[in-house]
């Protein structure tokens, strides 16, 4: 995590604004004083604070266990309105009442931090709470994934690069988190295999196949040495953080004009599962290459697209290919 000036009170200046001091935004810090707070001011029973502690304290691991920032000025709302709800979802198997306490619990712990001009604005401000769904699971088609593929020029580094993310997105289905932390030796070119560091600690293996393959070779070459170890770097020999990933597969589905999905690493990781289903993947297989400890999401998947699976059925079945009559 980068070094942050830790100065226990810094100076935000708006236009035409009075001069606002801010607060120190340490998370953890923060906290503290917001439960004691609840107790000592509010009035709030231990069984509320203890309440706020837990899903409090859960969202700051979250965010350290995603190598996110923990300031609270570096909090966006839109992880939280995203890949949290969906981390709770899915991960966490948690209904919607539940989901609705954590965002609750977020939402009073930020807007206390404006009152105490920790921070400016609530990144929960534009997130409604009530009875949250799950976070429906986008899938590209088969002409978005053209026309992404299409968008970045690959006799330009950059675009070399990101054409080889987007490849091992769609062929291993792995985490933003996961591609950012590959090393270039933890790519196995003798077995067709990627070493992931997957989440809690837990390495697994994901395969590739020959286009993805021909990709890394290529981009391995280009990218040549550096004093990093990361797989995915920039011009400037720094790794790849998710936020820049996000950023660059976000422009190539505007440019591609896809405007009925969110152009995210999240939604090749399902379009992954998706294609991998269609094509009768074994659940088992599914669960490891997906790096879920449950067969909970893969059944989801399962579930979700069975339809698919009986349409791709219908067009490719040996049967309706031989058109016999009896």
């Amino acid at each position: 995590m980068r070094n942050i000036q830790s100065n226990s009170r810094r100076k935000y200046v708006a236009n035409h604004a009075p001069e606002i001091e801010f607060e120190d935004d340490d998370f953890n810090d923060c906290l503290q004083r917001f439960l004691r707070e609840q107790r000592t001011h509010r009035g709030n029973s231990e069984h509320t604070i203890a309440d706020y502690r837990a899903k409090l304290t859960n969202f700051m691991h979250t965010l350290e266990d995603m190598r996110l920032e923990t300031r609270l000025r570096a909090i966006d709302g839109a992880f939280i309105d995203g890949e949290y709800i969906r981390y709770l979802a899915d991960e966490r198997r948690l209904k919607r009442a539940s989901i609705a306490g954590y965002l609750r619990a977020l939402r009073a712990f930020f807007n206390w931090a404006v009152d105490k001009r920790i921070i400016e604005r609530s990144p929960m401000e534009r997130i409604v709470i009530g009875d949250p769904k799950s976070a429906p699971i986008e899938t590209f088609s088969r002409s978005d994934l053209q026309a992404l593929f299409s968008q970045p020029n690959p006799k330009l580094f950059v675009g070399l690069r990101d054409l080889t993310i987007m490849s091992v997105f769609l062929d291993s289905g792995i985490r933003v988190r996961e591609l950012c932390d590959i090393e270039v030796d933890d790519v196995r070119f003798e077995d067709n295999q990627i070493l992931i560091d997957g989440k809690n600690g837990e390495n697994r293996l994901v395969p590739f196949e020959a286009d993805a393959r021909r990709l890394l070779r290529r981009y391995i070459d280009a990218r040549g040495d550096s004093y990093v170890d990361n797989l995915f770097i920039t011009v400037d020999d720094e790794p790849m953080n998710r936020d820049s990933v996000r950023r660059r597969i976000a422009i190539y589905g505007r440019q591609a004009n896809i405007t009925d999905k969110r152009c995210s690493p999240h939604t090749f990781r399902h379009t992954f599962a998706k294609m991998s289903v269609q094509n009768g993947a074994n659940i088992f297989e599914l669960q490891a290459i997906l790096g879920h400890k449950s067969l909970d999401m893969v059944r989801r998947y399962v579930n979700l697209f069975g339809s698919d699976v009986k349409d791709a059925h219908s067009r490719f079945s040996p049967m309706r290919s031989l058109r016999m009559r009896f």
